[in-house]
């Protein structure tokens, strides 16, 4: 979707948002989207506390699969040089995503917890340039995200909507 027209990378884009929100509130680094064709695996940065909107991203094929090919001679060993590493299926995917969500990490990789913080600390502000493929936001989706969340932009100030009843925070 990221390769077609400006309605599908908003469509993309969208789906996107809603797990990045998710990840926020949960404080979880790591999540996924499956859809009929592929799945879509999203680590929220590899800091403590992630860039605001940034997310890798990798999409495996559900039909993909592996088929061992290794050359075996007729005594039964065969040749170390010539194994290839396994292919990445959807479910050796969703598994080493468990794995990453232990509370032991796995050496090299983050945890599963990133530290979002309360909206007063201003983590959102915390961004990188957007990239050069993103559409800019019609008005009506600018006046969605005011409606829904109280600002448009993660620049802007902490708005009503992040506030309790009492002036509180929310976490």
């Amino acid at each position: 979707m990221r390769v077609e027209g400006n309605h599908r990378k908003v469509e993309y884009l969208r789906g996107l948002s809603h797990l990045h929100q998710h990840m926020r509130s949960h404080g979880c680094r790591y999540g996924f989207i499956m859809t009929e064709i592929e799945l879509v695996v999203v680590r929220n940065g590899g800091e403590s506390t992630p860039h605001f909107g940034y997310l890798e991203i990798q999409t495996i094929q559900l039909n993909a699969h592996d088929s061992p090919e290794v050359n075996t001679s007729f005594d039964g060993s065969y040749d170390e040089e010539e194994v290839k590493p396994p292919k990445m299926t959807a479910l050796l995917a969703l598994w080493y995503l468990h794995m990453l969500a232990r509370d032991d990490t796995l050496p090299g990789q983050v945890g599963w917890k990133s530290e979002i913080g309360a909206p007063a600390e201003g983590t959102r502000r915390k961004c990188l340039p957007k990239d050069e493929w993103i559409p800019e936001p019609q008005l009506a989706e600018k006046r969605e995200a005011k409606r829904a969340r109280g600002w448009v932009w993660p620049e802007e100030s902490v708005g009503r909507k992040e506030l309790g009843k009492r002036g509180d925070l929310c976490v």
